[in-house]
């Protein structure tokens, strides 16, 4: 949550000779805040707290596309594999944090990676607010077994779809 008040200021008070690149950076964090959110659950919920520094060696293993790709899987209808785990469907929180995640991605590559992107401060503000309900919305889902099912897929990557 610290990223998303620190992308939100970027977003409010940008200095005027900065104005376009502390919007930009603050979509790029709006971003990293979720990505950030959605590694360390799955890490806590994986990988044990000991011995000391392994759920960090775990956490540099995620791979941006890679969850971009499982996030498409959990924001559509589910293939045969994910029906037999998740029988009642993606709850609509889960299917909003994976949505929102991989819309951010797509703004974070315009803003980090496009040099002749251009944005304005309403823009930035409404993906922060959408990553907060998201946020929001990861909190009522993350103790479900649709969780879990999320979680494991986003540890696995690729190799999950085998």
């Amino acid at each position: 949550m610290q990223l998303l008040t620190v992308a939100r200021k970027l977003a409010i008070e940008p200095t005027e000779e900065a104005f376009q690149a502390s919007l930009r950076r603050s979509l790029s964090t709006t971003y990293y805040a979720l990505f950030h959110l959605l590694v360390e659950e799955a890490v806590a919920t994986l990988v044990p707290s000991t011995p000391p520094g392994l759920r960090s060696r775990v956490s540099r293993t995620f791979v941006h596309n890679e969850i971009n790709k499982v996030c498409g899987q959990f924001s559509k209808p589910l293939n045969p594999e994910l029906k037999a785990l998740l029988p009642a469907g993606v709850p609509d929180d889960l299917r909003l944090v994976a949505e929102t995640f991989s819309q951010l991605q797509q703004v974070r590559h315009r803003a980090d990676c496009d040099p002749d992107f251009v944005t304005i401060r309403s823009f930035a503000l409404l993906r922060i607010n959408e990553a907060a309900r998201a946020f929001s919305a990861w909190q009522r889902v993350r103790s479900s077994d649709e969780a879990n099912v999320f979680l494991t897929a986003l540890a696995f990557g690729a190799r999950w779809s085998k």
